[in-house]
């Protein structure tokens, strides 16, 4: 009798055929994944630097402060600063241009705002709606200033908000340490300082104005 062992003894052995697998394509579906997620990373930081609003950083590196400071705003009734020169201010708009107010600039009305002031975000629009409406005295000219600028608060950065409310004043970016707001010597928000047509302080007030209030202050600065 035979066993299954010798019936196996000396009979060819079956060779197994070792068979590659194919080369896979895994890597070069993630490698072309990750370049496309890449391109699209590119492609949304140029829109972005393009885009308005961000084409500035906020706070601004530096603005530059020429003359004296006036004294800080303590009662509108009694302000030191009435009849002072403004001081001259330049550096970088909202918008990314140059942008300065200089006393010779003629009269003028300087808006103070602040992005995480409620105040501030309620004044906005009424003098967006006065402006639009040509209610500005010829010869008077608005310019603004964004300060105390913190991303950790809310509404930041400022000019998204800005822009969103349709406000197209020429606006300076303060810096880190409201080098500007220090030199218009104002401590609250919304800030107001009226220039006559010889650079002088005409007069200075904090809080909300509303359209009618701001009105008559400048129609008194009308050439």
């Amino acid at each position: 009798m035979t066993t299954k062992a010798e019936r196996s003894r000396g009979m060819p052995r079956r060779r197994t055929i070792e068979t590659s697998a194919p080369p896979s394509r895994l890597p070069l579906i993630i490698g072309g994944a990750l370049l496309v997620v890449l391109l699209v990373a590119a492609a949304a930081a140029v829109l972005m630097s393009s885009a308005p609003g961000t084409s500035v950083a906020q706070p601004a590196a530096r603005v530059e402060v020429s003359g004296d400071a006036l004294p800080v705003l303590t009662d509108p009734a009694s302000d030191a600063a009435i009849g002072r020169a403004v001081p001259e201010l330049s550096g970088t708009g909202i918008d990314g241009e140059p942008v300065s107010i200089a006393p010779g600039d003629g009269p003028m009305a300087i808006v103070v705002l602040a992005h995480w002031c409620s105040y501030c975000q309620a004044e906005v629009p009424p003098l967006v709606d006065y402006l639009d409406a040509g209610r500005l005295p010829e010869g008077v000219r608005v310019v603004a200033l964004t300060t105390s600028i913190d991303s950790a608060r809310p509404n930041y950065p400022p000019s998204s908000w800005l822009e969103r409310d349709a406000w197209t004043v020429p606006t300076l970016v303060d810096d880190a340490s409201s080098s500007a707001l220090e030199a218009l010597g104002l401590t609250s928000f919304p800030g107001f300082v009226f220039v006559d047509a010889d650079g002088r302080v005409a007069y200075r007030s904090t809080g909300a104005l509303g359209a009618d209030g701001f009105d008559q202050i400048v129609g008194q600065l009308a050439p």
